[in-house]
């Protein structure tokens, strides 16, 4: 049975199922709001759905309505709820209570299929084997302005009659006296290790078995049990496999985990929009979409990162010719002048100090010298493919461009967040770096040419590269200038 907190005492049946990894409800009956007439369907916003089954209480959280039929026969008035079928599209589930969007829990704990790859966990193994009895690594806890973190192992021991096995699980725990939400803890927590753990691993990662606890008692007075968010109900995700290397190339040593998550946890609070561009998540769209939105959570992180200039005296020349030369009012040259200011600190200036941010020996390794023109061709693509204006060189049609592009300026990206956290930069970064699969593929990628390609834009600013033989006279084709 399912209600809302609004209309608590119209209940209706219906049942939660999991499809293809999301989370979708199926009512009989009209549950708290306007479904629309008989042929049509009135847009709603999200709701919270509460409801029970068996004794267990659950909460549906961002609940968006998908669908609604009513299959009212003849002579039977449009009011009547059990003639109402409803689809809803569910965000979360949180099983064992019924919460609010600003109901405070006071800890948490949870897993991430690729943490036990990131982190060095285990005592059963490699070089950490530890001989007699197993005994657990030690956990490890992070303090927090508001609370700590703890990143501990527990083992799992099956006893049978025959055999006996150990399988080792790296839990993650949040504690904050002072409370949070359960949007908090995806916003400041859990949304910015999943994306930490991904980005190490270089493959999309999932949250599991996060359980929380509520700061107020139970009703009779025992203490709070804890809630499941998200509940798999089957079997637990798949860990990543373990021919990963270890230590990973971007993860921090362990000695410096108290102070990098911290403030990795801080750099994802200020720069939310460029991490979650870059985590590896399976995108869709086209190669187009997905350039775009990279590189406009480049020039993101760029605002975040950099001051904005405090003059612009490229701005303030055009502002005062159009007071001189007379006819535009005070409103019009303001206009004026503020549209210039919004171009005065291009894109292309922007991906180049994002890019120098690097250092210059990750600079070097990462573009072979090529920076400028990679900036260059960078912004020069995205302001095409964003403004629509023509373009006869074809640059922005060439996926090969597109595609160094794209996956140029999410290393630059992923980077400069890693250095914002604290990940030593310079030659051992570089050595790090080496042993990353897809960062050493870019450092050796073949598919652009910056020096050609931004020649093939603008022949004027950039000259032919030496590495292409301009034809000679008498040769078949144009001299290019």
């Amino acid at each position: 049975m399912w209600w809302t907190s609004d209309t608590p005492d119209q209940r209706v049946p219906g049942t939660l199922t999991q499809v293809e990894g999301e989370w979708r409800l199926d009512l009989i009956g009209a549950l708290g709001t306007d479904p629309g007439g008989e042929d049509s369907l009135h847009l709603v916003p999200p709701q919270t759905i509460w409801g029970a089954c068996r004794g267990v209480l659950y909460t549906l959280m961002e609940c968006y309505l998908r669908d609604v039929v009513n299959s009212r026969g003849a002579g039977v008035p449009e009011d009547v709820s059990d003639q109402w079928f409803m689809t809803w599209r569910v965000g979360s589930v949180v099983r064992g209570g019924t919460v609010t969007e600003a109901t405070p829990f006071r800890s948490a704990s949870f897993e991430i299929t690729g943490l036990p790859a990131w982190w060095p966990p285990s005592g059963l193994r490699g070089s950490q084997a530890r001989p007699g009895a197993y005994k657990q690594p030690d956990d490890v806890t992070v303090p927090l302005q508001d609370g700590e973190i703890t990143i501990g192992v527990r083992g799992m021991p099956r006893h049978g009659r025959r055999v006996r096995s150990l399988r080792e699980r790296v839990v993650v725990w949040v504690e904050k006296p002072a409370g949070f939400t359960l949007e908090d803890l995806e916003k400041d927590t859990v949304g910015p290790l999943r994306a930490l753990i991904a980005i190490g691993v270089d493959e999309p990662v999932s949250v599991f078995n996060l359980r929380v606890i509520p700061i107020s008692p139970a009703p009779d007075g025992r203490p709070s049990h804890s809630f499941e968010v998200d509940p798999h109900g089957g079997a637990e995700p798949e860990e990543l496999p373990s021919r990963l290397p270890a230590p990973l190339p971007l993860s921090p040593a362990l000695l410096d985990m108290p102070s990098f998550i911290p403030a990795w946890l801080e750099v994802a609070r200020r720069c939310s929009v460029p991490l979650d561009a870059v985590e590896p998540r399976q995108r869709s769209g086209s190669l187009q979409l997905q350039f775009l939105d990279v590189v406009n959570a480049a020039e993101t992180l760029h605002r975040s990162l950099h001051a904005e200039p405090a003059e612009y005296p490229f701005a303030e020349r055009v502002r005062q010719a159009l007071k001189d030369f007379g006819g535009f009012s005070a409103e019009e040259r303001r206009t004026v002048r503020d549209a210039v200011k919004f171009t005065e600190s291009s894109l292309e200036n922007r991906l180049l100090a994002l890019a120098e941010g690097l250092g210059s020996e990750v600079g070097e390794w990462l573009f072979n010298g090529n920076v400028r023109p990679w900036a260059y061709v960078t912004a020069r693509l995205r302001n095409v493919l964003s403004h629509g204006f023509a373009a006869p060189d074809g640059v922005h049609d060439d996926p090969g461009a597109l595609a160094g592009a794209l996956r140029l300026t999410e290393a630059v990206i992923t980077l400069r967040l890693f250095l914002e956290a604290g990940l030593p930069s310079g030659t051992s970064l570089v050595s790090q770096l080496q042993r990353h699969r897809g960062l050493r593929s870019l450092s050796k990628q073949s598919i652009a040419d910056w020096p050609l390609l931004a020649h093939r834009i603008n022949p004027r600013q950039w000259p032919q590269p030496h590495s292409e033989r301009a034809p000679s006279v008498g040769e078949e084709g144009d001299i290019k200038p």
